[in-house]
């Protein structure tokens, strides 16, 4: 893969999660497109369901719940049901909702008003968003906003790990994690596991456009300048943590390399990329489905389950205590 097609993905990774995750489920649409004065016609959503349903029956990563979906959006537009939305926003908020409703599945949207419109071209240098230091009790810190490409994600996360490789635990704050490169996942993922084994961490299962069949994408442990191991590891989680942020708690909890504190993540796990449907309306259809190699699923739908259960208020103070060897039982809820 090229660098520049690397961060682009990456970008969009990132860009789509960070408009999907938050209090609400449609805030994204009506902040983009209340931007621009435009009305929509009826022909216009005709090309729009049109474009939506033959993504859906020729790319989404479950073909069978492809088809119901674009038939249903058929079904409501031959029913006249949309006859009456001119406000491109509130015509994305509602399709978002339909998808969601027949699927399941958090990744699908609709978008009014490209969201790369005022992003940093891929070219640019991105910031890997770490941030690090050291608590009282010589304990570790990692914040981490999102996972960017790998060309600079693996540089910072080297610098990252440096600084705190002597440290006697280590606390990795996933809570405003968003989503990113899966590639970023597997390499941070690598720190915290033995050097001498190659370790199989994930897989994406991509659909072949148009037909039923697939191709799995895998994802493996890889050489680190440092390792962090036989010490304990805390991922702090909560209902912002998305997509790859997700996923890093999983691989980790799957693995027992890591203890994750926090409240119930959001349950994405279904990447897709951003299509153009005309009149600046765009839609994420999922095209793959994440599989850990040891769970044979996912935590779609429903979420990375913590290990030990906090309020969102609590999640730092307990992963703090228990860095320090406090029990968990004191914390948990």
């Amino acid at each position: 893969m090229s660098r520049y097609r690397a961060q682009f993905l990456g970008a969009c990774f990132a860009t789509i999660s960070a408009l999907i995750v938050g209090p609400t489920a449609t805030k994204a649409e009506v902040a983009l497109g209340t931007m621009q004065n435009v009305s929509l016609d009826q022909s216009t959503v005709k090309k729009v369901i049109d474009g939506i349903a033959i993504k859906l029956r020729e790319d989404y990563v479950f073909p069978d719940k492809g088809v119901q979906a674009a038939h249903a959006l058929e079904k409501t537009l031959a029913e006249n049901a949309y006859a009456g939305i001119t406000d491109p926003s509130k015509f994305a908020t509602q399709l978002t909702e339909q998808l969601r409703a027949i699927t399941k599945d958090s990744h699908m949207r609709v978008i009014f008003g490209s969201p790369f419109r005022n992003q940093t071209p891929p070219s640019a240098p991105q910031d890997a968003a770490f941030e690090v230091k050291r608590l009282n009790g010589n304990i570790g810190y990692i914040h981490l906003a999102r996972f960017v490409p790998p060309e600079v994600f693996n540089p910072a996360a080297d610098d990252a790990m440096r600084k705190l490789s002597d440290t006697t635990a280590l606390i990795i704050d996933m809570r405003d994690n968003v989503g990113g490169h899966p590639a970023s996942v597997a390499y941070l993922a690598s720190f915290f596991l033995d050097p001498g084994k190659r370790v199989h961490i994930n897989d994406l299962i991509w659909r072949n456009r148009g037909t039923s069949t697939f191709r799995t994408e895998s994802f493996w442990s890889s050489p680190t300048p440092v390792r962090y191991l036989d010490k304990p590891v805390y991922v702090m989680v909560g209902p912002k943590t998305y997509s790859a942020g997700e996923e890093f708690a999983y691989d980790l909890q799957v693995l027992k390399r890591a203890t994750i504190v926090g409240e119930t993540t959001r349950g994405g796990a279904n990447p897709g990329g951003l299509n153009d449907l005309g009149s600046d309306l765009f839609v994420v259809v999922p095209t793959g489905r994440a599989e850990n190699p040891i769970t044979h699923g996912n935590w779609g739908g429903v979420g990375v389950r913590p290990d030990v259960q906090t309020t969102l208020g609590a999640t730092e103070e307990t992963a703090v205590a228990l860095a320090k060897g406090q029990p968990a039982t004191r914390f948990a809820r």
